[in-house]
């Protein structure tokens, strides 16, 4: 099965695309446009292997505008040829302003959000029906605790060793140095297990619904500005809107200025992507009316098509669960269409085990290439010779 193939029903004129535009957000990362231009270079010549006669060549990152970096992709299918201009849209420098990098200062104030999420009746709703996300929402939660706990058992036990044979003094300051120690190790690890990204992603999305956000609002009306003036200034065969992670928060509310920013016939050119999908962390809080209001304009769309596309496996994001659904939010039937991307059959079973080890790892596959040929292919999606099609 080739991945991403267009609809059999359309026309082969409609079909082929030779012009495509792809409109990038990452996810909740302070890393910018050169980490994400090198990680795309580097995984598409990976790809390379599963295409056959397809070449991808990744140009040159350069400014683009006030708040949007890209590069041109062009790709060679046999005879045909496609040039695809991504373009990665900035929040990087937002995503940086709210990260908080005193550790004491994020564990007090992720646990305030933590709080709200309860409160608001969020995480009854996921422990009820969607227990996958609830146990991850838990997961940072759960590894400081236990962090904290063994090292104070560590330090407890030392005392405890040393207490007769040292004076007291003495005895007290090895069970702190222990207890520090094993506590700023076991933190140290956090940093690595995405325990820390987590917990200022939870802080920030929920710091969405509760409180009016005037510069992500402002960048996502000047980035859903660009978006229209960028397309009517050269036209495409095809345009995709790419929202990874909390990227698709910021994706979806994007995609409904667009709705009335373009005209019907634009808007059937473009297609919403979101991939590893955390949508209900903001769409689950009563308070986001904005937000909800987005959903629920982006559910009763007929013109421009939304692929959700997650993994089971990947439980840093919201798999097997419609994000209009769980935010009890009405839609058309079918919208968005979820698909299921399958990274166990992308690699094989050793390397996948060891990738298993890593959350993080795994919740940036979509965005990588396979060891095997697969179904879902990113770089023929983004650079293919046809428009996307459900796989």
């Amino acid at each position: 099965m080739t991945t991403m193939q267009t609809n059999a029903s359309e026309p082969a004129s409609q079909a082929q695309v030779r012009r495509r535009k792809v409109y990038y957000v990452s996810g909740f990362d302070p890393r910018g446009a050169a980490f994400y231009h090198r990680l795309y270079r580097e995984e598409a010549a990976r790809q390379s292997v599963h295409h056959g006669d397809g070449r991808v060549e990744v140009g040159a990152r350069s400014r683009r505008g006030p708040h949007v970096s890209g590069w041109d992709v062009a790709g060679r299918w046999g005879a045909h040829e496609v040039v695809t201009e991504y373009q990665f849209l900035h929040w990087d420098d937002l995503v940086r302003s709210q990260w908080e990098p005193n550790l004491l200062r994020l564990l007090w104030s992720a646990m305030a959000s933590y709080a709200g999420y309860a409160r608001c009746g969020a995480f009854a709703r996921l422990r009820r029906g969607f227990r996958g996300p609830f146990y991850s929402a838990l997961y940072p939660v759960a590894y400081v605790a236990l962090v904290l706990l063994l090292g104070l058992g560590a330090g407890a036990a030392v005392l405890a060793l040393l207490g007769a044979a040292l004076p007291p003094l003495a005895a007290s300051a090895a069970a702190l140095a222990v207890a520090g120690g094993a506590i700023w190790s076991g933190m140290s690890l956090g940093n690595r297990l995405a325990v820390f990204w987590l917990l200022r992603t939870y802080r920030c999305v929920h710091g969405w619904g509760v409180r009016e956000q005037p510069e992500l609002d402002r960048r996502i009306e000047e980035l859903a500005a660009w978006i229209r003036e960028d397309l009517q200034r050269s036209p495409a065969d095809e345009a995709l809107l790419i929202g990874h992670s909390v990227g698709s928060i910021v994706a979806t509310s994007l995609a409904a200025r667009l709705l009335d920013a373009l005209p019907p016939e634009q808007r059937r050119t473009m297609t919403l992507i979101t991939l590893g999908q955390c949508i209900p962390l903001l769409g689950l809080i009563p308070t986001a009316t904005a937000f909800r209001a987005s959903l629920r304009r982006l559910g009763q769309e007929r013109e421009m098509q939304w692929f959700d596309m997650n993994a089971r496996a990947d439980s840093l994001c919201f798999a097997q669960v419609s994000p209009l659904e769980i935010a009890g939010i009405a839609g058309n039937a079918g919208r968005p269409l979820r698909l299921v991307v399958r990274p166990f059959r992308m690699f094989g079973k050793g390397e996948y085990a060891r990738m298993k080890l890593s959350k993080q790892r795994l919740h940036f596959q979509y965005l990588m290439a396979s060891a095997l040929p697969n179904e879902y292919d990113y770089f023929r999606m983004t650079a293919g010779p046809s428009r996307i099609r459900p796989f």
